[in-house]
């Protein structure tokens, strides 16, 4: 008696005209209770922090500015690593005194466990160092600048984009207050929008779509004409972008 032949199931093709794919959830990857238990959590962190290190505070009008010992402090509690990505010394004209109006130019990287990061840029001349009696050195033009990128790669990830305090000039203005700090003149003078930026800056807001890791990457390999006008005049609209990054969603990060 033969045996009975295996059977094979019958291969049906689809006929629908568009295959048909699970959707994609436009949810957020938290709940709004969620996000509310971390701001609170950050919030009582804060709070603990400005009890514990009062002399690390710069009041200004009533608004608290965090200096260096306290970033450090918020990169330990977020368990944060910190990295130099890139530093640059550039001349911005002369100092009045006489010699290289020089300045420093810094990006730092922070970025969490899972993978989420984000950078920040920070900027120092000897024309903003060297005032009165004090005088600038290559030393703490240079620091000054690390000090300002590392602070704010901080605060970008994981405090708001909060300024701290090495981000405000030191210099009172008329009223005896501190002033923000601004682009130095020297800096800006003669500076010429170079061509083809608007179509880079294209390329570099795209390129914020696949998150921080792929921006950097570009902004790395960018014509450095790009970069120094961008960070000098436009620097609302690169930190914009950074931003933009920073919130996409690292892939498989908890």
């Amino acid at each position: 008696m033969a045996k009975p032949q295996p059977t094979t199931p019958d291969v049906v093709e689809s006929t629908a005209l568009v295959p048909t794919t699970p959707a994609a959830t436009p949810l957020p990857i938290f709940r709004g209770d969620e996000m509310t238990t971390a701001l609170k959590a950050y919030r009582d962190l804060q709070q603990a922090l400005d009890r514990a290190m009062p002399d690390q505070i710069m009041q200004l009008d009533g608004k608290a500015f965090r200096k260096k010992a306290y970033w450090k402090a918020i990169a330990v509690a977020f368990n944060l690593s910190v990295e130099l990505v890139e530093e640059r010394r550039e001349v911005y004209g002369a100092l009045d005194s006489g010699g290289d109006n020089y300045g420093y130019l810094v990006t730092y990287r922070a970025a969490t466990p899972s993978g989420r990061a984000a950078t920040g840029d920070g900027t120092c001349t000897a024309s903003e160092k060297q005032k009165g009696r004090m005088k600038a050195t290559e030393h703490n033009v240079r620091s000054h600048a690390h000090t300002r990128a590392c602070n704010r790669a901080i605060s970008n990830l994981v405090a708001f984009g909060e300024v701290s305090a090495e981000e405000i000039d030191r210099e009172a203005n008329g009223n005896g207050y501190p002033v923000a700090a601004s682009k130095p003149a020297a800096a800006t003078r003669g500076l010429v929008k170079p061509s083809g930026l608007d179509d880079w800056l294209d390329d570099m807001i795209s390129k914020a779509d696949e998150g921080t890791a792929e921006l950097e990457r570009a902004w790395m390999a960018s014509s450095r004409e790009y970069r120094r006008y961008l960070t000098i005049m436009q620097p609302d609209v690169w930190e914009s972008i950074k931003t933009k990054a920073a919130n996409v969603p690292v892939p498989g990060a908890a």
